[in-house]
């Protein structure tokens, strides 16, 4: 089987390699080459030739960072482009839109959206800064807005902003002349829900989000030219008879759109589902993650693996994913990295 690169981010100090360049095999991990110098590097994108890499610096409630970085042509080799602050504290989340000329980063702390300017030798620019207002019903997690990732929609016409703070998903139609972020319409989320992550179908026309907060995973219909969602499902992701404390945080589809997934941190576990023809969800089953915490996972580009990032384990997991049935299986393969919290294919 052919090598599937991929890169990990972490929690790692700033004299660290916290940034990793690895490779799947066969369901095998080896690591080609690690990049140190960045306090935090919890997320990262990936333009489409992989010859940029844009990381952030996840720093408190001072401004954090965002770095550009250029790959040889053996994309395991980083050269920093520039960095740049991202003017919030905490940013958490990376996401380029489909022209690649626009990246969007969410301070989680600092309740902003930076939009950066992607210039041709792939430095980046600010464009537009803006700052999210309101909260929700949870004085411990919700006392201010705090966004936590955006996802352009598949015609790249808008970015739905996932607040977990304010209980929203705030929607922006893309200026691309001026690059800017025009506010459009918002849509609630259940009070406490506290949306986290998101994913859309193939044909763009059903949104999946993580509520981290009251652990549910909610399927909505998406107009892809009004940016409207409307509630189409809500599923627990966890067992019925769990009572300790638990919160979601990552969410993806296959590559062939038959099955989600979606992490719990507490349960340490990943619930699977199969997507039904409508678009909702039926759960296949709950596995254990292998280790603690698994704040972020990835599917391989040809769906056989899911690879799961356990922070307070300090693995990342391999499973195999049965592509007739959805369901998990551990290999038993795993990969010792500092505190990873992020991990993304080429």
């Amino acid at each position: 089987m052919e090598q599937q690169l991929f890169y990990t981010g972490s929690y790692g100090a700033k004299e660290q390699e916290g940034v990793k360049a690895m490779r799947l095999q066969d369901g095998r991990l080896t690591e080609q080459s690690g990049l140190a110098g960045i306090y935090h590097p919890s997320f990262i994108a990936i333009n489409q030739a992989g010859t940029r890499l844009y990381v952030v610096s996840e720093t408190g409630a001072e401004a954090g960072s965002v770095y550009s970085y250029a790959t040889r042509e053996d994309k395991d080799a980083f050269t920093l482009i520039n960095e740049s602050s991202t003017l919030g504290g905490s940013p958490c989340h990376l996401a380029l839109d489909a022209t690649e000329r626009l990246l969007a980063v969410t301070n989680y702390s600092g309740g902003t959206i930076s939009l950066y300017a992607v210039r041709e030798d792939g430095s980046l620019m600010l464009a537009d800064h803006i700052a999210h207002e309101g909260r929700g019903p949870r004085d411990d997690r919700q006392e201010a807005p705090h966004p936590h990732s955006s996802m352009p929609d598949k015609a790249n016409r808008y970015i739905l902003v996932a607040d977990l703070g304010t209980d929203e998903i705030v929607h922006y139609r893309i200026d691309h002349e001026a690059q800017k972020l025009v506010r459009h319409r918002t849509t609630p989320s259940a009070a406490g829900a506290g949306p986290r992550h998101m994913t859309f179908n193939a044909s763009g026309d059903v949104l999946y989000v993580v509520n981290e907060l009251d652990c549910t995973v909610v399927a909505y219909r998406y107009a892809p030219e009004t940016s409207e969602l409307t509630l189409l499902q809500s599923l627990s992701t966890l067992p019925e008879a769990f009572e300790g404390e638990n919160t979601c945080a990552d969410i993806h589809l296959t590559p062939d759109g038959r099955f989600l997934y979606a992490s719990n941190r507490g349960h340490d576990s990943l619930a699977a589902y199969r997507v039904m023809p409508d678009g909702q969800l039926e759960l296949i089953d709950i596995v254990p993650s292998g280790g603690r915490t698994p704040r972020n996972f990835a599917i391989s580009p040809d769906g056989g693996y899911l690879l799961a990032a356990n922070q307070e384990s300090d693995r990342i997991v391999v499973f195999r994913i049965d592509r007739e049935t959805g369901r998990l299986t551990d290999t038993g393969e795993a990969f010792e990295s500092v505190k990873p919290v992020c991990v993304v294919f080429q």
